[in-house]
């Protein structure tokens, strides 16, 4: 009885390994990524309290900027951290957000739509609560952060003009941003 099971088992693995001879192979890519907290992190409308990831910067006539390095249209916005307990706020905590994104040509400012019915000579600053400029990978001053309940860190962002005469077009950006809390 043993010599029979030994020979049905050597049989059925020579059939496994003679079709996985003639099998095709190929790869899989795993992509992801582990972060350190659930710190939640909103994008607020200080005028109305509306929360979402969009500033609007609205309208504005390209005959309005007359020289070069004039800020117009500026909009307010905070980043809010929902809860401080969550993010690891301790007594004293503070907070700075660094914003990346498209540079304009003298990585000052955030460069707008590159399409073609972008936008020219026009590009987004941001400014912290002190009125500095932020370039893109840079990062604010600190804010003050409470341990618990929400906190919200202001910016304003405005239309900032490279040369005097502004092309209509559409002035759009996507800017990234990583709060960094001690």
């Amino acid at each position: 009885m043993k010599k029979s099971l030994l020979a049905l088992s050597l049989g059925l693995a020579a059939g496994i390994a003679g079709t996985s001879a003639f099998a095709n192979t190929g790869n899989i890519n795993f992509e992801g990524k582990i972060t350190a907290s659930t710190c939640p992190i909103e994008v607020v409308n200080p005028e109305d309290g509306s929360i979402g990831n969009q500033v609007k910067m609205g309208s504005l006539e390209a005959s309005r900027f007359t020289g070069a390095g004039q800020e117009l249209s500026g909009k307010s916005f905070a980043l809010r951290v929902k809860d401080g307990v969550a993010c690891g706020v301790a007594v004293g905590g503070k907070g700075s957000v660094t914003f990346t994104g498209r540079a304009d040509p003298s990585n000052s400012y955030f460069a707008v739509t590159p399409d073609a019915d972008g936008a020219k000579n026009v590009v987004i600053v941001l400014r912290d609560k002190s009125g500095a400029s932020i370039a893109p990978g840079g990062s604010s001053v600190e804010y003050d952060l409470n341990e618990t309940g929400s906190s919200d860190m202001r910016f304003d962002a405005y239309y900032r003009s490279t040369a005097t005469a502004v092309e209509a077009g559409v002035a759009s950006a996507q800017i990234d941003f990583i709060v960094d809390i001690r």
